[in-house]
């Protein structure tokens, strides 16, 4: 393990710029912090560049077996002091221990189709990272085949995203930075009913739709729905159905719904 001292340091200087996304998309790589997020990375065999960890953290049990575990790996560790992992930091209370991980290489023509009808998530143009995450965490417990994130959606890759997700990022197969025009080629060669969600009663109820067929569901954006395009796209528009008075339902609860309903009708019904 070797000691950095400075925050001027170079490697504390890279590490610290991927909290901006034109430096996480421009080395194709991010930051993976707090313990149970590295040591799922870890576990789910993620590309881990470097780690980055405090004297506290390394005298953690857990802690220290995952940095032993990356150094067998021949992972270059860096022991900071608090003050200069703050500066790489993105929490408010951190506990010591950040990697630099390699983002997935996988596009749309190498997305897995693990099974005969598979289904996809579509996120178009959300912007909250907390729903965002909770929708990839949501995804990987349904049984989800993959995520697909359109150009104009907040980067999968944020801090912020990465930790709503709870680790489930390394979990699925996710594409980011996708156009309309790729998705629609990637429905059309794999056979998918595109299903948009919308707030209207003049779509279909999302629990009278079938979903034992290939499938992607689409999620738009929190204030303004569904795009246009998609829309054209799309086989049916589905609604959640509600009867009390809320106006709407937040987009990571509506996800959720939805997905388990799909998860019923393939394992339950």
């Amino acid at each position: 393990m070797l000691a950095i001292k400075s925050s001027e340091n170079i490697q504390i200087k890279y590490a610290s710029s991927l909290k901006q996304k034109k430096y996480r998309d421009a080395a194709n790589l991010f930051l993976i912090e707090g313990t149970r997020l590295v040591e799922t990375a870890v576990e789910s065999n993620a590309v881990i560049k470097k780690c980055f960890c405090t004297p506290a953290a390394a005298a953690n049990n857990r802690a220290a077996a995952i940095i032993e575990n990356l150094a067998q790996k021949n992972c270059p560790i860096y022991e900071v002091s608090e003050n200069i992992f703050h500066k790489l930091s993105d929490t408010n209370s951190p506990q010591g221990i950040i990697a630099v991980g390699e983002k997935t290489s996988i596009n749309l023509s190498t997305m897995p189709k693990t099974n005969k009808t598979p289904i996809f998530i579509i996120m178009d143009q959300l912007q909250d990272p907390g729903n965002v995450g909770t929708i990839i965490r949501t995804a990987d417990a349904t049984g989800i085949n993959g995520i697909i994130s359109l150009k104009g959606t907040v980067d999968l890759f944020s801090p912020k995203v990465v930790r709503a997700s709870m680790g489930s990022i390394f979990h699925l197969p996710i594409i980011d930075k996708i156009t309309v025009e790729q998705l629609q080629f990637f429905l059309q060669e794999n056979q998918l009913q595109l299903l948009s969600t919308v707030i209207s009663k003049n779509a279909k109820p999302c629990f009278s739709i079938n979903y034992k067929i290939p499938s992607a569901i689409a999620f738009g954006n929190e204030g303004a729905g569904i795009s246009p395009q998609i829309k054209k796209l799309s086989a049916e528009n589905i609604f959640i159905p509600m009867y009390g008075q809320a106006e709407s339902l937040n987009a990571s609860c509506a996800a959720a719904i939805i997905m388990y309903e799909i998860m019923r009708q393939k394992h339950f019904n």
